[in-house]
């Protein structure tokens, strides 16, 4: 394993120590990107930026204004009161994923076998969507008290227009051609 004081940071990391920002240009997911490199406890780190076309105009994004009632604000600050943890502690607030990652990375240092994957204890239901769907319809048509199929009509027939004869075409006009290069 190569000492810090050989590797290609090494003279990098006092340099940019001295500046407080170095911007570069990054060859990163087959695209050239911007990047701030900065120093940050004798370690170089690499801040992906965005060039203008890709940063969108947050407007766009917003949804359209409506009016809402008290009792719709009431009911909205309700439901995030029963949503709400006083603690973020506990088995939910875990991060399986870097843990699990960190050991299979351990048992890979080691040339060890990778950890064994946990089976859920009891499958998850499976949901007919369909039968779901058809239920909340027939719920829907039984409170209208509209049990019977629906009516069905016909369209109106469109009227069309009355058909113009073709445009005239005129002659091709003649393009000059290409002039040999010269040698």
């Amino acid at each position: 394993m190569a000492s810090h004081a050989s590797s290609p940071g090494s003279h990098t990391i006092p340099a940019s120590g001295a500046s407080s920002r170095v911007r570069r240009r990054v060859a990163w997911s087959g695209r050239e990107r911007l990047g701030l490199l900065r120093v940050r406890d004798d370690v170089l780190v690499l801040h992906a930026m965005r060039w203008p076309d890709e940063i969108r105009d947050p407007t766009a994004l917003l949804p359209p204004p409506a009016e809402v009632s008290e009792e719709e604000i009431a009911g909205a600050l309700a439901l995030m009161d029963t949503l709400t943890v006083d603690t973020l502690e506990g088995p939910e607030f875990t991060d399986r994923y870097t843990e699990a990652l960190a050991e299979i990375i351990e048992a890979k240092r080691e040339d060890k076998p990778l950890p064994a994957v946990e089976e859920p204890e009891q499958p998850a239901p499976v949901l007919d969507l369909m039968a779901a769907l058809q239920e909340s319809v027939s719920k829907a048509k039984a409170s209208r008290g509209d049990a019977g199929p629906a009516d069905v009509h016909e369209l109106p027939k469109k009227k069309t227009a009355a058909q113009k004869p073709p445009a005239k075409q005129t002659g091709a006009k003649k393009t000059a051609g290409r002039r040999p290069r010269s040698p």
